[in-house]
């Protein structure tokens, strides 16, 4: 059994969690390697709800929608930021930004600002993926989101943000985990 996980690194403490984990009949590697080239948003509504989401920018910059493949890399060429990778086991992804604004107003990733306290009035999000051999061929695909806002004034428009968006988040957290194992699946 590994040790403590690379989130815990960036984000101890909290205010704000969603776990969720799969079991896949696939051994770790064959499932770390899924995780990084399985569409992740191959289920229309993870692409309904992420465009949902994103609908205020397209409205804004007048930029046309992209049907393109979600991957981890597109995670994070759309904004988050890679801040830890011990390849084979965990990924650690970050962003930080204003998240109860319409256009989520994220900031400029910056790895060196993940080992710095949140600043006031912004909310820094840290992310993972996790693989966990369970038994011979078979492996627990964990995710988790951690949350910390930089004062009580964020703290409180997140929480009311949270309210709406947290059955959604955890449902394309859902999706994308099942997408990985349904890849790793077809692939054997």
């Amino acid at each position: 059994m590994r040790g403590a996980s690379q989130i815990d690194l960036f984000a101890p403490n909290f205010d704000a969690t969603e776990t969720h984990r799969i079991s896949i009949a696939a051994s770790p590697d064959e499932v770390y390697r899924a995780l990084w080239t399985a569409d992740l948003g191959e289920a229309f509504l993870i692409k309904f709800l992420l465009a949902l989401r994103s609908l205020p920018t397209f409205l804004l910059q007048r930029s046309q929608p992209r049907n393109q493949k979600i991957t981890l890399q597109t995670v994070i060429d759309s904004g988050f930021g890679l801040l830890s990778e011990e390849p084979g086991e965990e990924i650690v992804l970050g962003v930080t930004g204003r998240f109860w604004r319409p256009t989520g107003n994220l900031s400029p990733f910056k790895r060196e600002d993940f080992d710095q306290s949140v600043p006031l009035g912004i909310a820094r999000a840290v992310w993972n993926f996790r693989v966990e051999e369970t038994a011979p061929h078979q492996t627990i695909l964990h995710t988790e989101t951690r949350v910390i806002c930089g004062d009580a004034g964020s703290r409180r428009k997140f929480r009311a943000y949270w309210l709406f968006v947290r059955p959604f988040s955890g449902l394309i957290r859902r999706l994308m985990l099942k997408n990985v194992k349904r890849a790793v699946e077809q692939s054997t």
